[in-house]
Order: structure tokens, then sequence, then C-alpha cells
């Protein structure tokens, strides 16, 4: 028919052949990254043994790489079903070799890294108990003509006897490297190889060897871990099994014998977490010359603290093995541990100083899946949750580790910062010593009073800071609560101005639109209280303590956080007295969030129907006593002696000053904080006493 009919067809999509050489360029970063997925063919093929030649000269264009195996090999029908099919579907149909190994290649991404590395790659390889070699070249030269489509290109293969005493495996010669490869890209490649596969293969050990010129030969051999591993100063491992429950054992410097450590691990509103199952051991250093020598002399063999600290920065890091092989990620430090002790540097280990394996497998753990690119794993919740996890458990080591590196105290820290900072003692001892010295006196007197003028003026500016610390706790509670009445005001005042264009239409009236305001309206009380309960936390100078019920204060904490506790489903019983006292308001709920803080924190750790948390307020002439009791685990024995000390935190992502200003403030009414046993819930009880600035109580 005529120009103007429909017309239909079907076209086949023909990419140009240069796709290849794009995909191995922006899917494969580097060529330490390209060699692995090679080697991982290898052990995919039931490979016990893997050999990289380097072959001179080593520069752009030039040289040669081979890599060797003594795998299972490839038929001629496997090389053009699997080898010719780029993101074959072999692997995902079969993920299990003959020799019960969980195959570590899905994608069929191999040639791209061959491309990656090379221009020519020749393939040579013989089938386990097959007698024809076959023989393939790729010339990726090819694939860059502009003018050519993928289906155009010609691969040449043949097949031939195999030769007499030649053993299966695949041969790689990738000819006319794309990369210089200078001694620091050896140390780096040593490196990632040292960790590739996974120290727990067993019966399918997996040897790789590299062969090198000369000049490399410090960085040739076989790859093996340093002989430093074996000697942890601390050492955590066990498993953590789907629901969160962890079983672990922890060994130190501090320790002869192992002990266990149990439990539930939990992550956000005490969910188990989504990753799945999986199992770890996390080996812990002190860097310091004075913990590095005595391995230094152990070892012997020419280690030096230097040597020793070299090693471990080539291993360092927290490695995850899937199925026995590395994955490999984009950063070292992707649990960004060395950002977390900037925020504790007293407690939290850096990454250099933890060699960390992390055991999942594709079968339990099918959330965590690589990132197209292989070097990383795909954001998702199962991952978040899988780094909080992790972030827990190394948390558990560096509160042992800790423990040892301080040592215990005989006492809980309950005094004030400022309570050793009282000359009077040095006065009255001179004025005693030089009782004629009326100048001495005098310039006594003096310094004196600029002294304690100068430690007033401190705690003036360090009330203000831990103001601020306290409004930082609650940013969270902030953007919680704050988001659901901004979202309904704005949604609402949106419907409100609809309805409004539509007056006098029918389903619009001005009783409707009332109802829109009157939500709003709502909505702006509940902001409202919310901020005037953050007011006191603002950063302003302290104010003159006013006349207010204790309990008031308690209720208004329990109030700003009493979504998150019903979130929790954590029951609360308040104090029903009348205890009147003059104080800074904004001081007493400083430590009443950072007791409330810990309780929600550690009772998320327990199963919902022991949830629980109990405050007292009793007084007598001149005294004031607060008591905050819940129901979680408690505090362990080991380290209730330390939980007051700055930068001190059991908590994973704790920063461990919440208790420290608690007291701190407490201590400031010349009073104190106090752990004690027997309170009204069998769980953590704290005491808070107060004795100075607190007005006649009950008045």
């Amino acid at each position: 028919m005529g120009g103007t009919g429909t017309r239909r067809g079907t076209v086949f999509l023909r990419p140009r052949a240069r796709l290849i050489r794009t995909i191995g360029k922006d899917l494969i970063s580097n060529e330490v990254v390209a060699l692995v997925e090679l080697i991982k063919n290898a052990y995919d093929a039931d490979a016990k043994k893997v050999r990289i030649t380097f072959e001179e000269p080593l520069r752009p264009s030039e040289g040669s790489i081979l890599i060797e195996d003594d795998g299972v090999g490839m038929t001629l029908d496997t090389v053009r079903r699997a080898w010719f099919e780029p993101a074959t579907i072999s692997k995902t149909r079969a993920r299990t070799t003959a020799s019960g190994r969980r195959v570590t290649g899905e994608k069929g991404i191999g040639r791209f890294a061959a491309a990656r590395l090379a221009q020519t790659l020749e393939l040579v390889t013989l089938a386990k108990g097959g007698k024809r070699s076959v023989r393939v070249r790729f010339d990726w030269g090819a694939f860059d003509d502009e003018d050519l489509y993928l289906d155009e290109v010609r691969c040449r293969w043949e097949e031939s006897p195999a030769r007499p005493k030649q053993r299966a495996g695949t041969t790689l010669r990738l000819i006319g490297l794309n990369d210089n490869w200078e001694g620091t890209d050896f140390g780096r490649l040593r490196g990632e190889l040292a960790r590739l596969v996974s120290p727990r293969t067993g019966k399918n050990r997996f040897r790789i060897v590299l062969k090198l010129p000369d000049r490399f030969r410090e960085y040739a051999g076989q790859v093996t871990k340093p002989p430093i591993l074996d000697k942890p100063h601390y050492r955590l491992h066990g498993s953590i099994d789907a629901k969160g429950q962890l079983s672990a054992s922890y060994q130190g410097r501090d320790s002869n014998d192992p002990i266990a450590l149990n439990g539930f691990v939990p992550v956000d509103k005490d969910r188990p977490p989504q990753c799945g199952p999986f199992s770890f051991e996390f080996k812990v250093w002190d860097r310091e010359p004075k913990d590095l020598e005595p391995l230094a002399r152990e070892l012997g063999s020419g280690s030096t603290v230097r040597s020793l600290r070299d090693d471990l920065d080539a291993a360092s890091g927290v490695s995850i093995y899937r199925d026995s092989f590395r994955v490999l990620l984009p950063e070292n430090d992707w649990l960004r541990l060395d950002l977390r002790r900037v925020q504790n540097p007293t407690m939290r280990i850096s990454n250099n100083q933890v060699v960390g394996a992390v055991f999942v497998s594709a079968d339990g753990n099918p959330d965590l899946k690589d990132q197209t690119n292989r070097e990383g794993i795909v954001s998702c919740p199962a991952y978040d949750d899988f780094k909080k996890v992790v972030v827990a458990l190394l948390s558990r080591l560096e509160v042992r580790r800790d423990t040892h590196r301080r040592g215990h105290r005989d006492k809980p820290l309950s005094g004030s910062l400022f309570s050793d900072l009282d000359l009077t003692p040095i006065r009255e001892f001179l004025e005693k010593r030089y009782p004629n010295d009326a100048e001495l006196r005098s310039f006594l007197t003096d310094k004196t009073k600029s002294f304690e003028r100068g430690v007033v003026q401190v705690q003036e500016v360090l009330a203000r800071y831990r103001r601020l610390a306290t409004l930082g706790q609650l940013i969270d509670v902030v953007l919680h609560d704050g988001r659901t009445p901004v979202a309904t005001i704005s949604n609402e005042a949106t419907l409100g101005l609809r309805d409004l264009s539509r007056t006098g239409s029918k389903g619009t009236t001005p009783e409707k639109v009332a109802d829109r305001l009157r939500t709003i309206h709502q909505q702006t009380e509940v902001l409202s209280t919310l901020f005037r309960h953050l007011a006191p936390f603002g950063g302003r100078k302290r104010g003159k303590p006013t006349p207010v019920r204790v309990e008031d204060i308690v209720r208004e904490t329990f109030a700003l956080h009493a979504t998150r506790l019903a979130e929790l489903h954590i029951s609360v019983r308040l104090p029903e007295s009348v205890t009147v006292v003059t104080v800074d308001r904004a001081e007493m709920q400083q430590i009443l969030v950072n007791l409330l803080e810990n309780a929600m924190y550690w009772l998320g750790t327990v199963p919902q129907d022991r949830r629980e948390i109990a405050v007292e307020v009793t007084s007598r002439p001149g005294e004031v006593i607060i008591l905050f009791s819940d129901s979680g685990p408690g505090i362990p024995d080991d380290v209730r002696d330390r939980i007051f000390d700055p930068y001190f935190s059991t908590k994973p992502e704790g920063v461990g000053l919440g208790l420290t200003i608690a007291g701190e403030t407490a201590a400031e009414y010349e009073g104190s904080l106090e752990l004690v046993s027997g309170g009204p819930l069998p769980g953590a009880t704290f005491r808070v006493t107060l004795r100075r600035r607190i007005g006649d109580p009950g008045a």
C-alpha cells in the first residue's frame, strides 16, 4: 500500500565489536582485579595450584603474563559454549565443582579481565581424561574496529592430539601488556593474593605461585601469609546465626584460657540481622615497639618491628570470604574503623591493627551480592546489617583489650574532675611553714581567688559543652519524632489549598477546610512540645537554678523518648512522689537522658516481655536520691569498675562519654553517680545522689 500505512517488523540487537573492550575497561578497574578474576576461573576448575609467570619486558604493548593451572581443563565444546559466550549461565546451573567447591564466578566475565590485562590472549587447555588439546587465540585489537559488529569478529581455534605427558589444565598467555609493572605493583599483587583464598580451605587447599624476573625476586615464590599472623595479641572467633545469636571465644594478653562470649547481637529496633548467618575470626595487635619487639625476637629470621609492621600493613583490614574466596572491596577500610577510632582513640582499634576474616556463603547469605564489577557488595539493608554486626563483634574484642590495657580500678570514678583542683592544702602548708610572711600570705590569697575564678569559668564552658553533647544524643529523636508532624502539616496544607481552589464545588465545604486546619494546629503543638523539651540543651550559659519537681523532669525526659520506648515495647514505672528542689533543669535532664539512652539500647538485647524501666525518687534533708533501674542484661562483672571511665563503652558505636557526663554533673552537686546491686529490677541499677545547690527537698 502507500507510504501512509502502518509497517511492522523485527530487528536484532547487534552490538559493535568495541563493546567487549569498553566493558573490559569500565568493568575491571585495575590489573590486580583482572588477575584475580582469572585466578578465580582456575579455582572454579578445581585446580590445586596456579602459577603466574611475568615475562620481560613488562611495559605496555610488550611482555606477557602466563597463567597456568592444574584444574579439570576444558573440551572444545566447553570452550565454545563457555569462553565464547560472555555472561554464560553454565556456572549458575552447576554451582558446585566435582571436588565440592562452591563456584566463585557466576557472571561469566573472565574474558573481560583478559582484555583488561593484555592485547592478545592465547588459551591452551586439555580436559581431564581427554586426549585432544584445544588452542584458541583472542586478538582484542580486532574488537577496537569501529566498523565491525560483535558477530563479525572471528576468533580462531584449533584442536589437536595432546602432547606426550601433557597434563590436564588450562594455560592463558596474555601477550602485549596494557600496563607497566613495577615493584610496588607486585607488592600490592602479592598482598592481595596472600588473602585471596580463605584460610579455611581445608581439603580444597589452593596454592598460588608467582614467578617473576630476578629484579623482583623478593615478591616471587609461593604466596603465603607472614608468620606474624599466627601470633596475634588478641583473637576473637566464632559464629552468629540467622537470629543474631552469638557463639564466640576470646583469647588475649589478659587470658591464658579462651573466654566464651555469647548472647544476642542486635541491630536497629532490636530485630535480628537480615544478612544471614556467618562465622568470623579477628586477630588484633598492639603496634607500639614495646608490644612488637617480643614478637620480633620470637619469630627470629631477621624480623624487626618495622618488618612486622610492614607485614601487618599488607594484611590489615577485615576480609569477606564467600565460599572460600575473598570478595574484592573498593576500600580496605570498608567498616570505617579509622573514622570510628577518631571519635574514641583511647578504646577503638584502627584498620591497620586488625586482620580479620568473615565467612559467608552464596546460599546462606543470598542478599549479599557482588556488584557487577566484582569490587564490592551491592548496597542493601542486608549489607547494612552485616556491617553493623561485624562492628558490634569487634566492639566485644575492644572491650576485652581495653580492660587489659588500662587495668582495673579499685572503685568507680564518681568524683568531680575538679575535685583535685584545690589549692587549700598548699596554702595552709605554706602559711604554717612561714607564719610571719605577710607578703606570701597576700600572694597566696590573691592567687587562690584567681585560680578559683578560673575553675568556675572552665566549669561554665564545660557545662555548655555538656548541654551540646546531650543535644547531639537527641538528634535522632528530633529527626524521628519531627518527621511525621512535618509531613502531616505539608500534606494537609497542600490538600487545604486544593480545597480552597475548589470552593463551591461538590464535596468541598468550609468544615472540611477547617478540619485540615485543626490537624495542622495539632501537629504544630507536637513540634512545639518537642522543641520545648529540647530548649534546655541549647548552648547558652547556665541559667539561674529554679524550683522544679524532680518527678516532672523525669516525666519530660521519658516523654521526649516516648516513640522509641513504644517501638521497643518497654514498660515504664515512673515516680508518683513530689520532690521540689532548686536545680538547673537541663543538668538534671543530662543525667537522665544518658541513663535512659543506655537503658533503651541494652533492653533491645533481651526478649520484649522482659523490658522494663523503673525510676524512684526519695529525699531527706540535704539529699535527693534518684534510683534508675532496668531489666536488661546488666553490667558484666569484669567491666563494672570501668563504665564511668571516659571513652570506655561496650556499645559498638559508643563514644564512652555518656556516663562520664552524667557522673560529672552529679559531682557538681556534691553528689555521685553509682552502679549499685540489688535494685528494683534485675538488670542495671544506677543511684544518682545530689547534695548541693538543690534547695530544700520537699519544700
